[in-house]
Parts: structure tokens; sequence; C-alpha cells
């Protein structure tokens, strides 16, 4: 598909972006072999959690006719501690994701002088066709993750084309001089089409997509869908949450071409450093 061809470039472009972001915001010191004395010198060492994440969702095409998707979390993960990473997905073509990375040292990291904490998280939503006719799209949190303590990643979706990220990254150490934390977030929503809705007294999917009842991708003016007509997308977060502590990102997404992203990095040295 010529729309794949030219977008494909795009999603690598980014990836070697965030890499290079990743590689610069982590990167250390450089020390050469000796010091003015030419006497050798310890290799430095480095407490570091970097997470690196894309997700690219490219020329795709979804025809919804009649179709109801439901993604429900309800009575879970209540008085729970730890780390959980929650995905629930109804529809097409969905990306969802949660990462942690931790990175500990402890007294004996002698020669430690750097924590570093990244996180380079691409999004690229490109060249997709979604029609929906008489759809319903339904996202819910129901009476979730009360009392909760830790870190909660919950991302969940109905519909087509989202993306969802939930990352984390903490990097600790008792001897670290120098504390880093980075975050590098990259989205991109080009040339995607959503059709909502039908003419009025014709069902037909090519209806919706053409506007006149004609081949996909054409049209007359005066003749284009109604908007929004006979689709409903409803995405909610009801009696969720209550009296948790920690670090939570929650992603809730009803409907088409929806990013959503939480990002969280933390780097932590000692309390004096000499």
């Amino acid at each position: 598909m010529k729309t794949t061809s030219k977008l494909a470039p795009l999603a690598f472009a980014v990836a070697a972006t965030l890499s290079f972001g990743a590689m610069a915001a982590g990167g250390g010191h450089h020390h050469g072999p000796g010091n003015g004395n030419n006497q050798p010198e310890g290799e430095p060492s480095m407490s570091a959690a970097s997470i690196l994440d894309v997700q690219v969702s490219l020329g795709n095409r979804v025809d919804n006719d009649g179709t109801e998707n439901n993604a429900l979390v309800q009575d879970a993960l209540h008085n729970s501690s730890g780390n959980a990473g929650v995905n629930v997905a109804a529809g097409d073509t969905n990306q969802q994701a949660n990462a942690a990375a931790i990175s500990t040292a402890d007294a004996d990291f002698v020669f430690g002088n750097t924590a570093t904490s990244t996180i380079a998280v691409g999004q690229v939503n490109a060249g997709n066709t979604l029609a929906n006719l008489d759809v319903t799209n339904n996202a819910k949190v129901n009476n979730t993750a009360n009392n909760y303590s830790g870190n909660l990643g919950l991302n969940v979706a109905a519909g087509g084309f989202n993306q969802q990220k939930n990352d984390v990254t903490i990097a600790s150490s008792e001897q670290a001089q120098n504390a880093e934390a980075s975050i590098e977030v990259m989205q991109l929503a080009v040339s995607s089409t959503t059709y909502n809705g039908v003419e009025a007294g014709d069902s037909s999917l090519s209806t919706v997509a053409s506007g006149y009842g004609g081949h996909w991708g054409g049209g007359h003016p005066g003749q284009q869908p109604t908007t929004n007509q006979d689709v409903q997308n409803n995405a909610n977060l009801l009696g969720s949450l209550n009296s948790v502590s920690g670090n939570v990102g929650v992603n809730v997404a009803a409907g088409g071409t929806n990013q959503q992203s939480n990002s969280l990095s933390i780097a932590a040295g000692c309390y004096a450093c000499p």
C-alpha cells in the first residue's frame, strides 16, 4: 500500500530518535586511561534503569457494522500491593503496554557516582482508516484498585487503533553523587481517518466510507455521512482508586485513534554526598 511505504520511514525515524535520546540521557562521562600522575583510575559504576518503547500502527483498515466493543475491569485489585500491570482491550488493532525498570545499589557500590533513570516513549498512529456504523464502544473501570499500594499501570480501551502506555523507571544508589531522571514522549497521529455515522436512508457501510454509496475513498459535495449518528463512545472511571498510595497510571479510552501515556522517572542518590 502506498500509504504504508510512505509512512514506514517515519516509524523508523521515531524509533531512532528515541534511541539516541535515551543514550544521550543515560550516557555517563568519558574517563581516560589515567590521571595527571599516570595512575589508573577506577571505572565509576552507575545505577541505571531505562525503558525504550515504540508503538507503531500503520496502514490498517477496520470496518465495523453493528459492532459492540466492551472493555471492562470490575471488582479487581482491591487491597493489593506491589507492581501490577493490567491491559484490557476490546476492538481492533489496539496497542497496550506496562513496563517497569528498577535498578538499585547498596553501600558496597564503592565507585558509584551516578543514578540514572530514563524513559523514552514513541507512539505513531498513521494512515489508518476506521469506519463505524451503528457501533457502541464502552470502556469502563468500575470499583477497582481501592486501597491499592505500590505501582499500578491500568489500560482499558474499546474501539480501534488506540495506543496506551504506562512506564516507570527507578534508579537508586546510596553512594551516588549525581542523580539524573529524564522522560521523552513522542506521539504522532498523522493522516488517520475515522468515519462515524451513516447517510440517512442508507445503512450500507460503503455509504459511511464514501458519503454517497460509491467505492471507498470517493465522495460528492453535499452528500457526506452524518457525523456521529448511531455511534456511541463511552469511557468511564467509577468508584475506583480510592485511598491509593504510590504511583498510579490509568488510561481509559473509547473510540478510535486515541493515544495515552503515563510516565514516571525517579533517580535517587545519597543524602549527603562529599
